[in-house]
């Protein structure tokens, strides 16, 4: 596939076009982090969903909202091809049309179980959902816990979990004051107490299993 590919690198904040006449475009992500981003008129703007790499993304899959946007969250490299090549090279493998129906059903079980994360938990059960997915798609262990550089801002977390900014803010004091959250520097997030940033979450285990390393 990648020789029928054009590889896109782009920058953090970069809007990737989705809808592009004539013919539907796919994207394969290789690196980085990019989100699925919609602005209602009147209406403040909404982080919907995130794409790490393997994750194959296409607008037929995309509910129609308005204001959409794919997003580079952070310095990312994409294989852009039309949907007609993606969908005959695909079908010409077996092996690869096996692959990218267990794709497309793990993101799709990734965004129910964000859909009932934001319409079931609490703020600090949020926020610690977030820190697993994060630490197990990003993170490193090391000896002082596992750190990742975090390539969300305040504002995209805050749109992601559905929270208020303030609110946000003393989540996040909480959680350092709880021994469970470090800020080492400028982006850069250590989580301390993996065993007990898990029981914060009552989803850790869903998490632990959709955004496992070999997912």
């Amino acid at each position: 596939m990648r020789e029928h590919a054009t590889p896109v690198r782009a920058r953090r904040r970069q809007r990737l076009a989705l809808d592009q006449a004539p013919a539907e475009t796919v994207y394969i992500v290789r690196s980085g982090l990019l989100g699925i981003e919609a602005s209602p008129p009147g209406k403040h703007r909404q982080l919907l969903e995130l794409f790490y790499p393997g994750d194959i993304i296409r607008r037929a899959l995309v509910p129609d909202l308005p204001g959409l946007t794919l997003t580079a969250l952070s310095v990312t490299e994409v294989w852009r091809l039309p949907a007609r090549s993606f969908d005959s090279l695909t079908a010409a493998n077996p092996d690869q049309i096996g692959q990218t129906q267990k794709r497309l059903a793990e993101q799709h079980a990734r965004a129910t179980l964000h859909a009932s994360i934001i319409g079931g938990l609490s703020g600090d059960e949020r926020f610690a959902s977030l820190l697993i997915e994060l630490g197990l798609r990003l993170g490193m262990r090391g000896p002082a816990g596992i750190s990742f550089d975090v390539p969300l801002s305040r504002t995209d977390v805050a749109d992601y979990l559905s929270l208020n900014p303030d609110t946000l803010s003393r989540i996040t004091s909480r959680f350092k004051s709880r021994g469970l959250l470090q800020h080492a520097r400028n982006g850069h997030t250590v989580l301390p107490a993996w065993d007990a940033l898990v029981e914060a979450s009552p989803i850790a285990a869903t998490l632990q299993t959709l955004h496992a390393p070999s997912a």
